[in-house]
């Protein structure tokens, strides 16, 4: 032991002397190290404690993980589009049928005039229609049918309408929150029948957003 620390001793003088060299300093005989100057741990004989530095594998885990995490975060949106209409004489009624503009997730689904909710939670929903039609009034009503109980109307908005045929252009825009239930389907419906609509997908749609 004493032996070690006399080696460690000469080690550290002969480190001093070398520095001194270096940079043009002279130190009194004896003296290694500068006042305040303190040996590193290295020369002290002290292991220093180890780097640990992330590798490769480990930043690609994090990256899949985090886009893992973006993919569940992601909402179901269905905005729609309308591809005709069809009347039912019947119900004094026009039903618009719709096809995707743009669809995220699998919450919603849509076939012919229905839009089905395949998950049930809180949803944003929004219409439009753009009327061209002379008649005094036109409106809209968004409907859902439920699985088991009975309908129930979750927007409804009316326009005035101009009395001359090439001035006779209209929007009516509606939306809200709901609570929607799995099962249930919504249908988007004008009150009148053989209504005269302009089907351009920035006139008149349909869309859904799960928050």
């Amino acid at each position: 032991q004493a032996h070690l620390g006399a080696l460690r001793r000469e080690l550290v003088q002969l480190r001093g002397e070398l520095v001194a060299a270096r940079t043009g300093e002279t130190r009194p005989p004896g003296e290694t190290q500068a006042p305040g100057e303190l040996e590193s741990p290295q020369a002290a004989g002290v292991q220093a404690p180890p780097v640990w530095r992330r590798g490769k594998r480990g930043s690609e885990w994090s990256s899949r993980e985090r886009d893992q995490r973006q993919q569940h975060r992601k909402r179901s949106v269905l905005h729609l589009a309308p591809s005709h209409r069809s009347t039912n004489n019947e119900g004094d009624m026009t039903e618009i049928w719709w096809q995707p503009f743009l669809q995220q997730g699998r919450a919603l689904d849509v076939t012919g005039p229905d839009v089905t909710v395949k998950q049930t939670g809180l949803y944003l929903v929004y219409s439009q229609v753009l009327f061209h039609d002379p008649t005094f009034t036109m409106g809209q009503v968004l409907w859902r049918a439920s699985a088991g109980g009975p309908g129930q109307i979750l927007l409804r908005c009316v326009q005035s309408m101009p009395r001359e045929p090439e001035q006779a252009y209209n929007s009516c825009y509606s939306g809200g929150v709901f609570q929607l239930q799995r099962g249930d389907q919504l249908s988007l419906r004008v009150p009148r029948a053989n209504a005269s609509l302009d089907l351009s997908p920035h006139g008149t749609f349909l869309g859904l957003v799960r928050l």
